[in-house]
C-alpha cells in the first residue's frame, strides 16, 4: 500500500457538487494532493477532468485532476443523502499542476468552518484519456 504525501483532512461540512454537470457527488476528504469523492458516475481511472468547486463566498475555482482510484462504495442515507439512491462510486483523484491561487483556495476548504453546503462539479470538456 502506498503511504500518502500529504495529510488528509476530512470535510468539516457536506461539500456538494455536479459531475458532468448533470450527476452530484459529495466530498469526503480533501488535501493538497488530491481528493476523494462518492459519485452515482464511474470515471475512467487514469482520465483528467475539470473540477469546479464553489466556496461560501460564491468564489469559483477550477482545477485538473486525474482519476486515481474508482471502486464501489456503499450506500450511507446519514453521510450521502444528497445523492440519489443507487450504486455509488468512491472516486480518488489527484490534483494536476496547482498554481498558487489553486492552493490557497484549497486551504480554505481545509480549515475548520461552520456546517454548510459547498458546489461543485466535474466537466467532461477536454477529457484525457490515461496512457
Amino acid at each position: 500500500m502506498e503511504k500518502r504525501k500529504s495529510a488528509r483532512f476530512d470535510v468539516s461540512r457536506e461539500i456538494k457538487g455536479k459531475l458532468l454537470n448533470v450527476v452530484s457527488f459529495v466530498a469526503n476528504n480533501i488535501s493538497r494532493e488530491g481528493i476523494n469523492l462518492v459519485s452515482n458516475f464511474q470515471p475512467v481511472v487514469g482520465s483528467s477532468y475539470k473540477i469546479y468547486l464553489i466556496g461560501r463566498d460564491n468564489r469559483q475555482q477550477e482545477f485538473d485532476i486525474e482519476i486515481n482510484r474508482a471502486e464501489v462504495a456503499p450506500f450511507d442515507g446519514s453521510k450521502y443523502a444528497a445523492l440519489p439512491p443507487g450504486l455509488l462510486f468512491s472516486i480518488g483523484a489527484r490534483f494536476k499542476d496547482n498554481s498558487e491561487a489553486q492552493k490557497a483556495f484549497l486551504a480554505s476548504f481545509m480549515k475548520d468552518r461552520p456546517a454548510g453546503a459547498d458546489e461543485g462539479f466535474i466537466s467532461r470538456e477536454g477529457v484525457k484519456p490515461g496512457s
